[in-house]
């Protein structure tokens, strides 16, 4: 569901007075998904592949019979039309994304927000394993995308320019997330990761608030750096923006993030991505929002 009405920050932030960040009208950045029931046009099912959508209760003194998806990736179903060829990675996705329309271009400053919960049948599956919860990627084409669906060239793979991992220690018996950043100098960098005791975070919503700008460097312009910065459950992942330069003028804490040859747009995508495997994996996914502001994407109860 497209929610219009949604308005910009009344005064610019300090990232935005310190660089060029693309405009886009918030009436444009606005999207939702509510999951009451179905798979609406709010989303974007070609990397839906080995999916399995149910839907369970999550009532609440405002929406009574409110429900939220079940999202399952099961191996065994097979893969929907769309961009679900094998690769060469070996993994495998059940994940909803932005519709192709609504892609942002590269530099946009946007707020993603969405809650999950890890069933409790799902302990110690995770241990040890690849999980990609959601990720933003960069695409070489302007953007809007065309009507017709289409992956990216041979060449301009890449690994997702920031994601979102699920995390379990059996050892420890604990679990939680990893934000990581991804670019051209480096596969993977993990920003900052936040764990808790495994059993009370099973079967309990999460809520997580993420805040991105892409902009690879030697694409920016002085003073127009790309960061990011996450919380889950209202914690950050690290102390500031990631990516932007201190007082000083040093980057002493983030190293640069983003591919220099994708530069077309970005898209965000979540649900289950990981190494293939014969077992059946399952997240539940609700609320999810995109907006100009925290506060167009932040859950009015936890």
């Amino acid at each position: 569901m497209y929610l219009p009405g949604a308005t910009a920050a009344q005064s610019p932030s300090p990232v935005e007075a310190a660089g060029a960040t693309k405009v886009v009208p918030a009436d444009a950045l606005t999207l939702s998904a509510e999951f009451e029931g179905t798979l609406d046009q709010s989303v974007n099912t070609a990397y839906f592949c080995k999916g399995v959508a149910r839907f369970i209760p999550t009532p609440t003194s405002e929406s009574p019979s409110g429900q939220a998806l079940l999202l399952t990736l099961d191996p065994s179903n097979s893969s929907s039309v769309g961009r679900c060829e094998p690769d060469d990675a070996g993994t495998e996705r059940a994940e909803l994304a932005e519709p192709d329309a609504a892609r942002l271009p590269l530099g946009t400053e946007v707020w993603y927000g969405f809650r999950f919960m890890v069933p409790a049948a799902m302990k110690g599956r995770f241990a040890g394993q690849r999980l990609v919860i959601a990720q933003l990627k960069q695409h070489p084409e302007t953007c809007p995308l065309g009507p017709r669906p289409f992956g990216l060239p041979a060449n301009a793979h890449s690994n997702p320019t920031v994601s979102l991992r699920l995390i379990e220690d059996n050892v420890g018996d604990v679990m939680g997330l990893q934000l990581a950043v991804s670019g051209d100098q480096a596969r993977k960098i993990s920003v900052g990761q936040l764990m808790r005791h495994r059993d009370p975070f099973l079967d309990r919503w999460h809520e997580v608030l993420l805040h991105v700008k892409v902009m690879p460097q030697g694409r920016a312009s002085p003073g127009d750096s790309g960061f990011v910065e996450g919380w889950l459950d209202g914690q950050p992942f690290a102390d500031g923006l990631y990516g932007v330069e201190d007082d000083s003028g040093i980057v002493d804490r983030a190293e640069p993030f983003g591919y220099s040859g994708l530069v077309g747009c970005t898209y965000f995508k979540y649900g289950i991505y990981r190494d293939r495997q014969d077992e059946p994996w399952s997240i539940a996914f609700d609320r999810f929002r995109r907006g100009a502001t925290r506060k167009s994407v932040e859950s009015s109860s936890r």
